[in-house]
C-alpha cells in the first residue's frame, strides 16, 4: 500500500515548473543532456536549450518590446511555485452544504488558485475579476516569494507578523510596479485555469488599464485578445484633475480566440427584439391588411428611444407576419469579384436583368440561388431596383457585443434590502447580461477578486431565469474591516452584530446567504442550485518535520502522528479530494462500515476510510463492506481507497487490506 506523505505528487499542488521540464522531455527526448539532476535537484541546461534554438535567445539586457518593471522575473517565479496549504471545509457557513456545487473560498488567492490547478484546470469557462484598480486607496497584495500562505494565517491571527495587505499611495515610486507584481502571477495562474473556448473578463479603470492589456497579451497572446469595452456609466468624476472620466474599461481575452469564436460566437441577444416582434404581431391582428400593418408597425418604431441602431433597421412586416430588414448584397471588399459573382438576377415580374452591384453580388451564383428559393431576397416594383436581402428578427434575436455599454444604475438599493453594508458594488443586472454574453449550460465561472459577491448573486440570478445550471467558485481574501475608517464602521457593526470576524469575507459569504433566499423567493419553483460550499484556506492538514531545537522531544512525539490533532475527518477528506485532482464542489455520502465512517464522492471515485484503529481482524469486513459499496456504486472510472496509516494495528494489517482489494479490482489503495 503507498503511503501518501507531503513529499508525494498527489498531496501537492500543481507543480508547473516541473510540468514544463516534463514538457522540453518530450519535446528532446534524444538530448538526455538538457535536464540536468544535482544535489540542488532537477534543471534544465540553459546552454544546451540556447544550441536546440539556434542560440536565438535573450538576455535580460536585450531590448525588446514589452512589458517590463522591477520584480517581473519574481512575479513569475510566484506562479510556478507550488501551493502549501489546503481549503478546509466550513458547513456551517454554508448554503445546501450536501447538495451545492458552487464554492466560496476564503483566502489568499494567490495560494488558492494554485490549490485549484490540479481540480479546474482545463475546466473553467468564465473568469470574471474586478481586481483593486490602484488608485491609491484600494488594497494590494505584497506576497512571500517562499511561504505565501503565512500571509494569510498573520491576517487571520494564526499566525504572528505583520499584515497581509497595505494602502498603494501614489507617493510610492513603485505605485505601478506593486500592483502589477500582484496581478501577474494571479493572472498566469488564471490562464491555466480556462478551457481552450474559455475567456477572462476583467474590470478596471485608466490607472492600470494600459499596463493591464499589455501584461495580458505576454500571458495570453495578442492574437487572443477579444477587445476594450467602454462601460459609460453616464456620471463623469468630479474629482478629475484633468480629464472627467465617467467610462471603466473591461477588457476581455480568450484562452484561444480562434476555437472560442468557432464554437460559441461572442454575441448578446437584442434588447429590444422580443418587444419589437410583440409590436409587430399586435399591429397584425388590429390592422386592415399587411400595409396598415406595416404603417402601424413603423410608427410604434418612431416613438421608441432605446432602439439600437441595428435594431431600428427593422422596420418591415412581411405577408406572413415575421418582421425583417433588407440587407445589400453587393461584394463588400473594394477589389473587383469573381467574374461568375455578376450573373444578373432575374425580377419575377417584369422578366428582365435588374442592376448587379458594381463590384459584383456578395455570394455565389449557387448562394444566389438558394436565397431565391427560399424567398430571402426582396426585389423592387420593377428592374430598375437593385434586389435586396431579407434577413428576419426572429432569425437574428442576438448581435455583436458593442464596443461601448451604457448602463448608469447602481445597487446601493438592492444592497439596502439585503441589509448588506458594501461601498459601490458593481450592478448585479450589468454582470448577469456579460455573464449570459459569455456563459450557459453547466460552466464554471470563477471569481478569485470577489468583493461582496456580485458575480455569484449575478450566476444565480442568471441561472433562475434562464434555466442554466452554471457554477460558480470565488474567492475572497478576508481583509480587515478597519473601526477607524468612516466608510467602513457600518460593515464592522454589521459583523459584529452577526457574530462573525470583522472582515470582507464574512460580508460576501452573508450576502450569498440573502442572495439566495431572495432569489428563490422571486422564483419558488426554480430548482436551480442556490447554494454554496464556504471553505478556508489553511495550512496542510498533514505534519511536515519542523522541528525546534528549543522543543525538540514534543516535535519528534508530534512527528509520529501524521494528522495534525486539531483536523477533522472531512478536512482530510477534502485536502485528498484537492490534491488528487478531484472536484472539490463534489458532494460527499457517508456510510458506516464496521462501525466506522467511510467517505464516499459524488461519482464513487474515491472511497476514504479514516478510522484511528484497524486490528487485523477487521481487515476482512471492512474490506468486504468497501467492496459491497463499490458494487453498488458500480462507478464509472477507477477508485481510489484512502486509509489512516497509523489507523492499522501493524503492517500485516496493512498488507492484508491492501491485498484483498486488489484481488477485487480496486488497484489504487493509498495511506495518509
Amino acid at each position: 500500500m503507498e503511503r501518501l506523505t507531503a513529499a508525494s505528487p498527489e498531496t501537492r499542488s500543481a507543480d508547473l515548473v516541473a510540468d514544463n521540464i516534463e514538457r522540453l522531455k518530450a519535446l528532446f527526448p534524444d538530448f538526455p543532456d538538457l535536464i540536468t539532476e544535482d544535489a540542488n535537484g532537477t534543471a534544465v541546461n540553459v546552454d544546451v536549450l540556447k544550441a536546440l534554438v539556434g542560440d536565438a535567445s535573450v538576455t535580460d539586457a536585450d531590448e525588446k518590446y514589452g512589458l517590463n518593471w522591477h520584480g517581473k522575473r519574481r512575479a513569475r517565479q510566484l506562479a510556478l511555485t507550488p501551493g502549501t496549504g489546503t481549503l478546509r471545509p466550513c458547513p456551517e457557513d454554508s448554503v445546501d452544504w450536501d447538495t451545492t456545487r458552487n464554492l466560496m473560498i476564503e483566502g489568499d488567492n494567490l495560494e488558492v488558485l494554485k490549490l485549484l490547478q490540479k481540480s479546474y484546470a482545463g475546466k473553467v469557462k468564465l473568469i470574471h475579476i474586478d481586481p483593486p484598480y490602484n488608485t491609491g486607496k484600494d488594497f494590494v497584495y505584497p506576497d512571500h516569494f517562499q511561504d505565501n500562505i503565512q500571509h494569510y494565517l498573520e491576517l487571520t491571527g494564526q499566525a504572528e507578523g505583520g499584515e497581509k495587505t497595505s494602502s498603494n499611495t501614489e507617493a510610492s515610486g513603485r505605485f505601478h510596479t506593486d500592483w502589477l507584481n500582484m496581478m501577474y502571477p494571479r493572472l498566469k495562474l488564471a490562464h491555466g485555469l480556462l478551457r481552450e473556448d474559455g475567456l477572462i473578463v476583467i474590470h478596471i479603470d485608466e490607472h492600470e488599464v494600459h499596463s493591464l492589456v499589455l501584461m495580458l497579451r505576454e500571458i495570453f497572446g495578442e492574437e487572443n485578445e477579444l477587445g476594450v469595452l467602454v462601460w459609460d456609466k453616464r456620471n463623469p468624476k468630479g474629482d478629475a484633475r484633468g480629464i472627467a472620466y465617467q467610462h471603466e474599461s473591461i477588457v476581455i481575452f480568450a484562452r484561444d480566440a480562434e476555437k472560442l469564436l468557432e464554437k460559441s460566437p461572442l454575441k448578446r441577444p437584442k434588447r429590444n427584439a422580443q418587444r419589437m416582434l410583440d409590436a409587430a404581431k399586435q399591429a397584425v391582428a388590429t390592422a386592415d391588411g399587411i400595409a396598415q400593418a406595416n404603417e402601424t408597425y413603423r410608427s410604434w418604431l418612431k416613438t421608441q428611444t432605446t432602439l439600437s441602431g441595428g435594431e431600428a433597421m427593422y422596420d418591415r412586416i412581411s405577408d406572413e407576419g415575421r418582421v425583417y430588414r433588407l440587407v445589400s448584397m453587393a461584394w463588400p471588399n473594394k477589389k473587383k469579384a469573381p467574374d461568375e459573382y455578376f450573373l444578373p438576377l432575374i425580377h419575377p415580374v417584369t422578366g428582365k436583368p435588374c442592376p448587379i452591384p458594381e463590384r459584383g453580388w456578395r455570394n455565389p451564383p449557387d448562394t444566389m440561388e438558394s436565397l431565391l428559393g427560399q424567398g430571402r431576397i426582396q426585389f423592387g416594383p420593377d428592374e430598375r431596383t437593385q434586389p435586396q436581402r431579407i434577413y428576419f428578427l426572429d432569425e437574428n434575436m442576438h448581435e455583436n457585443v458593442p464596443s461601448i455599454l451604457p448602463y448608469g444604475g447602481s445597487d446601493d438599493a438592492l444592497l439596502k434590502t439585503l441589509g448588506i453594508p458594501f461601498d459601490q458594488p458593481k450592478p448585479v443586472e450589468f454582470l448577469a447580461s456579460i455573464l449570459a454574453w459569455c456563459s450557459g449550460g453547466h460552466d464554471i465561472v470563477v471569481d478569485f477578486f470577489a468583493g461582496s459577491g456580485t458575480t455569484a448573486h449575478a450566476v444565480m440570478a442568471l441561472n433562475a431565469r434562464d434555466g442554466a445550471t452554471r457554477r460558480f467558485v470565488l474567492v475572497q481574501l478576508p481583509e480587515k474591516l478597519d473601526e477607524d475608517r468612516k466608510e467602513q464602521s457600518e460593515a464592522r457593526k454589521f459583523c459584529d452584530a452577526l457574530g462573525k470576524a470583522p472582515n470582507i469575507a464574512e460580508i460576501t459569504k452573508e450576502r450569498l446567504r440573502r442572495a439566495s433566499a431572495a432569489i428563490h423567493a422571486l422564483h419558488p419553483d426554480c430548482k436551480g442550485d442556490l447554494g454554496f460550499k464556504a471553505f478556508k484556506l489553511d495550512s496542510s492538514n498533514f505534519r511536515a518535520w519542523d522541528a525546534s531545537i528549543d522543543q525538540l522531544a514534543e516535535d519528534l512525539i508530534d512527528a509520529t502522528e501524521r494528522i495534525k490533532r486539531d483536523r477533522t475527518p472531512l478536512d482530510v477528506v477534502y485536502e485528498i479530494i484537492l490534491k488528487l485532482g478531484l472536484d472539490p464542489g463534489t458532494s460527499l455520502t457517508v456510510r458506516q462500515v464496521a462501525g466506522n465512517a467511510l467517505y464516499i464522492t459524488r461519482d464513487g471515485v474515491l472511497l476514504a476510510y479514516l478510522a484511528e484503529h484497524i486490528a487485523e481482524d477487521d481487515v476482512e469486513g471492512i474490506a468486504s463492506g468497501i467492496l459491497d459499496i463499490r458494487r453498488e456504486l458500480n462507478p464509472a472510472g477507477d477508485i481510489t481507497c484512502i486509509f489512516n496509516d497509523q489507523g492499522f494495528s501493524n503492517d500485516v494489517a496493512k498488507l492484508n487490506m491492501y491485498s484483498i482489494l486488489q484481488q477485487n479490482g480496486i488497484s489504487r489503495v493509498k495511506s495518509v
